[in-house]
């Protein structure tokens, strides 16, 4: 082992204490005499520390309590607008006024502008155009 570096695999398996009794001793051996391999063995025994650290800690929560209620809430006014909406739509169609002379036919039928009308100005007032 002395004329080479120790490999990654090598290193891992040393750590992880893999490696047996003969190899392990010409391990050692190799990295006492050589500083980049003792280098690289330190930093692979503080990975497999901090692996093992991040391993036993217990897994954490990544919403917070509060966010619920809000999405909660967020669908409770969504519903009171839907409803106040429809509430407002059947309020103008039934309030439709009746014209002089005209009967009862005319206060049924619905204003000139049509829901076809309505949509396409709306579609226009947010083309901007």
């Amino acid at each position: 082992m002395s004329v080479r570096h120790a490999t990654a695999g090598e290193l891992s398996a040393y750590v992880l204490g893999t490696l047996d009794a003969r190899r392990a001793g010409a391990f050692e051996a190799h990295c006492a005499s050589c500083d980049a391999c003792a280098v690289a063995l330190a930093g692979e025994a503080r990975l497999e520390l901090a692996l093992e650290r991040a391993a036993r800690q217990p897994a954490r929560l990544s919403l917070p309590a509060a966010r619920p209620l809000r999405a909660a809430a967020y669908g409770g006014a969504g519903l009171l607008a839907m409803a106040a909406a429809v509430a407002l739509w059947f309020a103008h169609a039934t309030a439709t006024p009746a014209t002089g002379g005209e009967g009862t036919a005319a206060a049924a039928a619905p204003h000139a502008m049509g829901d076809g009308a309505i949509l396409d100005a709306y579609n226009d007032a947010l083309d901007g155009g």
